[in-house]
């Protein structure tokens, strides 16, 4: 499998997709710092999961499948390899550079936040740990491996514009509405935004978790939902790579 994954890197080597890695998060923790003060934290992990990273995800996707999708796969059709672990060396591409996402929205928020709060002595109105920064990123990261093998088969049925509407589209909707749902977990775009309510602090719709506020329910501040999320969202996950997977492999067969 290693080989496969090495050569797999190798397609992206003069593609802006490590800048992208890096600086996506970036702006995004920049502008919250810039635009929202003293809710800066939960506003800057809830961008970053509610719009930001669904479409930095669909583009990374785009990348990986549209090289190969643009000449109708026959450059690597033709190739005397495994065409399965081809399609797995795509998705843990995928995996590792949003991982790598991940962890750079969360060391920048982190970083920023502390030096805001020494430089400008900002008192933030809702500041979760540093532990509770770590786990929503685990658990964001986690929630959201399901678009990997997702964007990369629609990109093959549709390609990359049409991807990008469908997901984006169906994401808003899911993650603002299912979300707050007790059958969220039927349904993997609603996953995330739930399962970080009670970590964060902060409702779907960004506001605070607290009652009072549009669309706040007791339900919504359950650790709970974490023992019932996480393990759905992994059998979304691995559900559609093994779809993906078969599916890519009787495209070979039938050519």
């Amino acid at each position: 499998m290693k080989p496969y994954i090495l050569a797999e890197g190798l397609k992206y080597r003069r593609t802006p997709m490590k800048i992208m890695t890096v600086m996506m998060p970036l702006v995004t923790v920049l502008l919250a710092a810039w635009l929202t003060h003293n809710f800066f934290a939960v506003d800057s992990y809830n961008w970053w999961y509610m719009a930001l990273y669904p479409g930095f995800l669909g583009i990374l996707c785009s990348m990986i499948g549209e090289k190969e999708k643009r000449k109708k796969n026959y450059t690597i059709w033709s190739l005397p390899c495994d065409m399965g672990k081809i399609w797995d060396a795509k998705i843990l591409v995928g995996v590792a550079v949003s991982g790598i996402s991940v962890v750079c929205v969360v060391l920048f928020t982190m970083l920023i936040g502390k030096g805001m709060e020494i430089v400008f002595h900002i008192t933030y109105i809702v500041a979760p740990s540093f532990g509770r920064q770590i786990l929503a990123g685990i658990v964001m990261w986690v929630t959201t491996l399901w678009q990997i093998p997702f964007c990369l088969f629609l990109i093959q049925k549709m390609g990359t514009f049409l991807m990008l509407v469908v997901h984006m589209g169906c994401y808003a909707v899911f993650s603002v509405t299912v979300s707050l749902r007790p059958w969220f977990a039927l349904v993997p775009g609603a996953i995330t935004s739930r399962l970080l309510c009670p970590l964060l602090g902060v409702l779907p719709n960004g506001l605070l978790l607290q009652p009072g506020q549009m669309t706040y329910s007791p339900e919504l501040a359950g650790m709970e939902n974490l023992l019932i999320g996480i393990p759905a969202v992994l059998f979304w996950f691995f559900l559609f790579w093994l779809v993906s997977r078969r599916w890519f492999e009787r495209q070979v067969a039938s050519e």
